[in-house]
């Protein structure tokens, strides 16, 4: 029962990677860019929803809709002020500019918060079914996650903004053609990236206390998650975000959580020996 109880747990954290795995593959397949500090927005979420609950008093909904706007203003200014400039320059630059981004990001929040924990105060009963412990803060995550991709499913396939995105996408140049402009889509995109960093903070509240290098292993994580289920494919990323999930989860559970981080990250590495594009990527060759 604790096994399972472990395999339970791992797939609802992997409803919540699979946010943010969608987030990452999304900005990458439109803007073709690798969004490096995309953990330390669902960190900068966090602080926002903990200075409003904790300083300000407002109640947790509204303030996790204003950390939901907060990491979306702060995406679409990074695009414009480092990530716009530096799309046809070196990667080696656009790697530079974005790990600088992340630095100054856990360093303002050092300097702002401290190295502490911060954490909201949310308490959640564990359901019990027999022997079978389910937290509900996951359970609730995992739901909202599902609903959030559903949601944004919907916004790509039956919008004018979705379809114009997978236009941009597919063939930069026709989209052009059909008076989509690529400049207004990138925002776009970038607006969507950032408010799945800001739902995953905020279903993240009950879960985790926040410090300043806590988006690290996040950002981290996504990357894993993305790569195994093939750079770009949304429905990869879904499948590897639920593998990552699960035996983390389970290793945790018989070892201990380091150990468990070291399993995600042995499987993602086996997988990609054996399939370097990815579990739903293509293989490139000429």
């Amino acid at each position: 029962m604790l096994i399972l109880s472990s395999v339970i747990n791992g797939i609802l954290y992997g409803g919540v990677l699979a946010v943010l795995a969608f987030g990452l593959n999304l900005m990458f397949g439109v803007v073709e860019i690798v969004h490096f500090f995309y953990g330390q927005l669902v960190m900068v979420g966090l602080y926002v929803v903990y200075v409003l609950v904790v300083w300000c008093h407002l109640p947790l909904i509204l303030a996790c809709l204003i950390g939901i706007a907060a990491v979306m203003l702060l995406n679409v200014l990074s695009h414009l002020t480092v990530v716009q400039p530096l799309l046809k320059a070196p990667l080696l630059n656009q790697f530079l500019a974005l790990a600088s981004i992340m630095i100054i990001l856990e360093n303002a929040c050092l300097v702002i918060f401290g190295a502490g924990y911060k954490g909201i105060p949310v308490n959640l009963p564990v359901l019990n079914i027999g022997d079978l412990y389910i937290r509900t803060s996951n359970l609730i995550a995992f739901v909202g996650s599902l609903i959030t991709l559903g949601l944004l499913y919907l916004f790509l396939k039956k919008t004018y903004l979705g379809l114009a995105i997978h236009a941009v996408a597919q063939d930069r140049e026709a989209a052009k053609l059909m008076t989509i402009n690529p400049k207004a889509i990138y925002i776009v995109t970038m607006l969507t990236g950032g408010a799945l960093a800001g739902v995953a903070a905020c279903f993240f509240v009950p879960i985790f206390a926040v410090h300043p290098h806590f988006g690290g292993s996040f950002t981290l994580a996504a990357f894993v998650t993305v790569v195994l289920g093939g750079m770009g494919n949304l429905l990869g990323g879904f499948i590897g975000a639920f593998i990552i999930g699960v035996v983390t989860m389970l290793v945790s559970t018989l070892a201990s959580s380091e150990v468990g981080e070291i399993a995600g990250l042995l499987i993602f590495v086996v997988v990609i020996l054996i399939r370097p594009q990815g579990i739903m990527g293509q293989r490139s060759g000429i």
